[in-house]
């Protein structure tokens, strides 16, 4: 509600013919009566404003209201002209005169932001990725939690010594001697060297090569055997080749998909995620089987057919405090000792008692419950503390570490959860759940299942889908770890592409199927702009798509929403079947009625069209040259009368990369994904914008900004 295109006051009366908007004000001379308008666009502005410029006028996805100078007049008229955004007209008269009555007399000094009110208690089922990672942790499964069966992750943390490079050489690569030579590099983040890979199916064997010269065995890997020169080799069993858990088909093939509500892009919705009959009936089938296919070697150190009642209480006790994520009561002790002793066999009777246990809610759902404190609050368990840390931060069940601290009453300490939290992030796994919040936030993921015109795109196929995929991970979780720079999300000059997607975008000099840091040999390509699972994603099946580009900044970057379009909007009209996607477009920015939404989205989504639908360059279209000139107006929030052309999706990057918006946005973003849930006003993530703020954009700050916030161990 800027003062921009507000109307004149002469303009106002021959607008309204009476002085309904300007005289709406001098009725207000009796207090009574102006406090009754306000107390009416209070009820006004929570319905129809709030949301957009936040319920204390803090701003958001519109400008904020705080402190406006605007004459009262002329809000009035903005507001019955323009407002709401794409549903002009429906709050003229009165209505626009309360309403503004409401925002002068309410949103006076700046924003004071209490601390987070925190959130109901309760329970939170596991997404389908937690648990697959939780169960391939809890039964022996070998490899990364969060990578498909058939993959292994590689570690190597090479102390005071500082290394040049790190590399895997194996019977599956051949042995190369050098990184040049084909082996397989390993990337420096955390102060440890780290890769996941898919290996065939079957027993591997091989060695780490530090600095293209010293060949040692996996120290973090203790199976190995002879290699025939007086040393040994690190040896690693595959028992899949793709999409299992712990050496096992995936559990959860069958299991619903994971619900997410309307604006949340994220598989972790807490309040959304509730079981269904038919939900139910697979989680007790995949207890089933995980329980027959275990290898009980794994889960429990005695020999459980020789080691009688007390192989079966330890199974009992050990197993289940990892399963349920704390210790068991007693009479959960007995109930599952009795349950594998009424089996009359051994193996059977262990094999009941996993079985049972994978299938209680007390594993389902992770707790949230909490302790009544002395205020009336809840402060979760040390133990809750260490699942809601574990899931949040490496989308499993705690490591034996973390399960040490809550026991010793470590996590009961502010600074037990942060030496806690800071190591969880040390470790490779937190740099996979990185690069999961950024394929689910940007919508990058759904380029697995995008559908192209084999006639317009030929070689669109899964193994480049699957590259793309890797490379806007590979690009989050080098923003998070590696440069510690938030902005490299927008403004990256380089990227990580393998042999087939460094041809698909005409990059030279990349060969085999490793993904490689490359920079961009020009300005064309910049952060995830430029990322074909972005680009890709947002295109239609023969063409691009201004508007899906356009949206896609503005909802995913920047956080700014949209009404949903009136029911009469329809698509573009016929034009010359000769014309560019700029020139069809263009017209819903000269229609009026669909210029109020689309000023803000085709201006932006005109800048990716040097881009064609599956994300490669292009200078023309249908023999015609492209006009890949955009402009990024009102960055900061719809109404400010800003402009930013940009004739290079490096220039966007920048932009975006200095914007107050897209920081805020990245902070909103994530706390979206680790809390599970939507943030109740900008107020809520103002504590953690701060701070990443005031450490120089570090995104890390970020992560440990929610986990160590107040709300995130207290609830109510």
């Amino acid at each position: 509600m800027s003062r921009r295109n507000a109307l004149t006051a002469l303009g106002l009366a021959a607008l309204f013919g009476s002085s309904a908007a300007l005289g709406a004000c001098s009725k207000d001379d009796d207090p009574s009566a102006r406090r009754d308008r306000v107390k009416n666009g209070a009820e006004i502005y929570s319905s129809m404003c709030a949301s957009c410029h936040g319920p204390q006028g803090e701003g958001g996805r519109a400008p904020a209201l705080r402190d406006l100078k605007t004459p009262e007049p002329e809000l009035v008229a903005f507001v019955s002209e323009r407002m709401p955004l794409g549903k002009a007209g429906t709050c003229t008269g009165d209505c626009a005169a309360d309403v503004v009555a409401y925002i002068l007399a309410t949103f006076k000094g700046p924003l004071v932001c209490e601390a987070p009110k925190p959130v109901a208690r309760g329970l939170r089922l596991l997404t389908r990725r937690e648990y697959r990672n939780t169960v391939a942790d809890l039964l022996g499964g070998t490899g990364s939690p969060s990578a498909p069966c058939g993959t292994t992750t590689f570690v190597y943390d090479p102390g005071a010594t500082p290394r040049k490079s790190v590399h895997v050489a194996g019977s599956f690569n051949g042995w190369p001697q050098t990184v040049a030579g084909g082996g397989w590099p390993l990337a420096f983040g955390g102060g440890k060297w780290s890769l996941t890979r898919a290996l065939p199916p079957g027993r591997s064997t091989y060695k780490l090569v530090l600095d293209d010269s010293q060949w040692i065995a996996d120290p973090a890997n203790p199976k190995t055997e002879p290699d025939g020169f007086g040393g040994v080799n690190s040896v690693v069993d595959v028992a899949c080749s793709a999409g299992g858990a712990g050496g096992a088909a995936d559990p959860t093939a069958a299991f619903p998909p994971d619900t997410r509500p309307e604006g949340f892009p994220f598989d972790d919705h807490g309040a959304g995620r509730v079981i269904t009959s038919a939900h139910m009936d697979e989680l007790f089938r995949a207890a089933a089987s995980l329980a027959r296919s275990a290898d009980l070697s794994k889960i429990v150190r005695c020999d459980v057919k020789s080691g009688g009642e007390a192989c079966l209480s330890e199974l009992v006790s050990g197993f289940g405090a990892r399963a349920f994520r704390r210790p068991l009561t007693t009479a959960e002790r007995d109930r599952y000792a009795k349950l594998g002793r009424g089996q009359g066999d051994a193996d059977k009777g262990a094999r009941a008692v996993v079985q049972a246990m994978l299938a209680s809610s007390s594993f389902l759902y992770r707790s949230e419950i909490g302790e009544l404190q002395a205020d009336g609050t809840y402060r979760l368990t040390p133990h809750e503390i260490a699942s809601a840390l574990s899931y949040s931060l490496w989308a499993t069940t705690p490591d034996e570490e973390l399960a040490r601290a809550a026991d010793s009453g470590e996590l009961a300490r502010p600074e037990g959860v942060e030496r806690q939290a800071r190591r969880l992030l040390a470790s490779p796994r937190a740099r996979e759940v990185i690069g999961v919040f950024a394929e689910q936030w940007l919508g990058a993921e759904n380029v697995k299942s995008v559908e192209k015109s084999e006639q317009v795109y030929p070689g669109f196929d899964a193994p480049l889908r699957e590259s793309m995929l890797a490379e806007t991970r590979a690009l989050a979780a080098s923003a998070f770890f590696d440069t510690r720079r938030g902005a490299d999300l927008f403004d990256a000059s380089y990227t990580y592409v393998d042999e087939r997607l460094a041809k698909h975008y005409g990059l030279p000099g990349v060969s085999g199927a490793d993904l490689r840091k490359l920079n961009y040999p020009d300005g064309n390509r910049a952060g995830v702009l430029g990322h074909g699972s972005v680009l890709a994603t947002t295109g239609h099946s023969d063409q691009t798509s201004p508007i899906r580009r356009g949206l896609f900044v503005r909802r995913r970057l920047l956080c700014q929403e949209f009404p949903p379009p009136p029911p009469n909007a329809g698509g573009v009209p016929k034009v010359d079947p000769g014309a560019t996607t700029r020139e069809r477009f263009a017209q819903h920015t000269q229609n009026p009625f669909c210029k109020s939404c689309h000023q803000y989205i085709d201006g932006v989504g005109f800048g990716f069209e040097a881009f064609d639908g599956v994300g490669r360059f292009r200078a023309s279209e249908g023999g015609k040259p492209v006009d890949s000139v955009g402009d990024m107006n009102d960055v900061e929030g719809f109404g400010k009368g800003t402009h930013a052309r940009f004739t290079s999706l490096a220039e966007l990057g920048k932009t975006l990369a200095e914007s107050d918006a897209a920081k805020a946005c990245l902070v909103t973003q994530y706390y979206r994904f680790a809390r599970g849930r939507l943030e109740d006003s900008a107020c809520t993530v103002d504590a953690i914008k701060r701070r990443y703020l005031e450490k120089s954009g570090d995104p890390q700050e970020i992560i440990l900004g929610v986990v160590l916030a107040p709300d995130f161990t207290v609830r109510r």
